[in-house]
C-alpha cells in the first residue's frame, strides 16, 4: 500500500477502540503494517470495539495487522508484545503508547494496589516498550515513539482556590489527580529521552487531545446535553500521524495538543461522517 507510511512498522497499544484503534487505521491506511494490542481479542459486551474489530477494519481496506493479547501491568506481557512484533515483521519503525488505567478520585483515598497499576501501565509500560525498540531504532538509524497524554497533567494551580473554576471543580469532583501525575510522568520521560535520542534520529513526543475524545467510553458516560466537548478520534488520528513520520529534526521533544498542532502544521481533518472538517479549531 502507497502511503507516507509504505514499509513501516509500527506498534499501538491499547488498539481496541477509541484513540488507538483510530491511529492504527491511519496509519494502516497509510501503508504501515501494525501490530496492535488490548486485553481482550473479542467484543466484552460492555463498550462496541475490540482487538479483531480493529484488525477486520484494517485488513478489509487492505492493510495488513497482527493483534497481540496482552496485559500491560504485566512485564513479561510487555516484552512479548516487541518479541512477537520482530517475529513477524522483523522490525519496529513506530510505537504509540496509546492505553492507560484510570481511576478517578480523591487522592488520599485511592487503594495501595490502584496507584501501584497506575503507574505501571501508565508509566513503566510505555518505559518498558520504548527501552525494548529504541536498540533496534539506533540500528535501522531512526524511528519515532508517541506517548498518548492528556490534559490532566496539567496543574490546577495554587491557593486561593475559586471554586468556581472550571479545573478547579475538576479536582474537587473528579479526582484526576492520580490519572494526571502519571500523565506528567511520561511526558517528562518523553522529553527527556528526546534529548538524549536526538543523535539517532529518534523522535519522541507526547500527544493530548484538547478536551474529551469522543471514543466510545466518553460518548457512553458524556452528558452531551450539558455542553460536553468531544474532540473526534480522526483528530488524535491525523495529529499522531504528523508526529510519526515527520524527521526527528522537525518535530521531537513536543507536549503537543491535537488541534493546535494540526493548525500549526496547516492539516485539515474531515470525520470519518464526513460531517465536520477541522482545521485547528479548539472548541
Amino acid at each position: 500500500m502507497p502511503g507516507t507510511l509504505k514499509d513501516r512498522i509500527a506498534i499501538v497499544t491499547g488498539a481496541s477502540r477509541g484513540i488507538g484503534a483510530a491511529i492504527a487505521t491511519r496509519f494502516a491506511a497509510e501503508g504501515a503494517r501494525v501490530a496492535i494490542t488490548a486485553r481482550t481479542m473479542e467484543e466484552d459486551g460492555k463498550l462496541a470495539g475490540s482487538l479483531r474489530t480493529t484488525q477486520e477494519r484494517i485488513e478489509a481496506a487492505g492493510g495488513e495487522c497482527l493483534a497481540i493479547v496482552a496485559d500491560l501491568s504485566q512485564p513479561d506481557q510487555r516484552r512479548a508484545i516487541v518479541e512477537q512484533t520482530l517475529a513477524r515483521f522483523g522490525r519496529v519503525d513506530i510505537l504509540v503508547n496509546n492505553a492507560a488505567w484510570a481511576r478517578f478520585g480523591p487522592t488520599h483515598k485511592h487503594a495501595e494496589r490502584h496507584l501501584r497499576l497506575a503507574f505501571e501501565v501508565n508509566v513503566m509500560a510505555p518505559l518498558d516498550l520504548a527501552s525494548a525498540v529504541v536498540p533496534g531504532m539506533i540500528e535501522q538509524g531512526g524511528g519515532w515513539i508517541l506517548d498518548i497524554s492528556s490534559g490532566t497533567s496539567a496543574h490546577p494551580g495554587p491557593a486561593p482556590f475559586d471554586p468556581t473554576d472550571r479545573y478547579v471543580q475538576f479536582h474537587q469532583h473528579g479526582g484526576p489527580t492520580l490519572y494526571g501525575a502519571t500523565k506528567a510522568a511520561t511526558e517528562r520521560m518523553a522529553t527527556g529521552m528526546a534529548a538524549e535520542l536526538a543523535p539517532y534520529a529518534i523522535a519522541v513526543n507526547t500527544l493530548a487531545p484538547v478536551e474529551a475524545v469522543a471514543s466510545e467510553g466518553a460518548v457512553k458516560v458524556a452528558d452531551l446535553g450539558g455542553g460536553t466537548h468531544l474532540e473526534p478520534v480522526e483528530a488524535m488520528a491525523e495529529a499522531a500521524l504528523a508526529l510519526c513520520s515527520r524527521p526527528a529534526n522537525e518535530l521531537s521533544g513536543r507536549r503537543a495538543v491535537s488541534l493546535p498542532l494540526l493548525a500549526e502544521l496547516g492539516i485539515a481533518v474531515r470525520t470519518l461522517d464526513g460531517q465536520r472538517e477541522l482545521a485547528g479549531e479548539q472548541g
